[in-house]
């Protein structure tokens, strides 16, 4: 009888430590942004210009989404450059081109991008 009752306390322990495998399911974002595509071309006065596609992967609509580009000459920071749109719904995406502007631009060699999402609960 004793033995069952050690290797009953045992099961249990070990079903509590490893937490029953139960977890609860991660609700989606409210608003936010995934950068589905960017790439750098060059404009008509040679200055460099990003091509960004953003969607909106949360489930409420994201009143101002904005996507900044920060150009670099190899490692030397040029200048920073942001582009935005309101109400981008749900699952809906946007394009935008952002282009560097001031001095430097005709020698940008990389880029970083990030977008950003402001939302409003408004009661939900």
């Amino acid at each position: 009888m004793k033995k069952w009752h050690i290797i009953a306390s045992i099961l249990v322990a070990l079903l509590l430590a490893s937490g029953c495998g139960v977890t609860s399911p991660t609700p989606p974002p409210a608003g936010a942004l995934e950068i589905l595509s960017h790439s750098m071309t060059r404009g008509e006065s040679g200055g460099a210009e990003v091509s960004v596609t953003i969607k909106n992967v949360g489930y409420l609509t994201i009143e101002l989404a904005e996507v900044t580009v920060k150009f670099y000459e190899a490692k030397n920071f040029v200048g920073t450059s942001r582009d935005a749109v309101m109400n981008l719904e749900s699952g809906e995406t946007w394009d935008f081109k952002i282009a560097c502007s001031g001095t430097g631009c005709d020698r940008v060699t990389n880029y970083d991008v990030t977008a950003t999402a402001t939302t409003s609960t408004r009661g939900y």
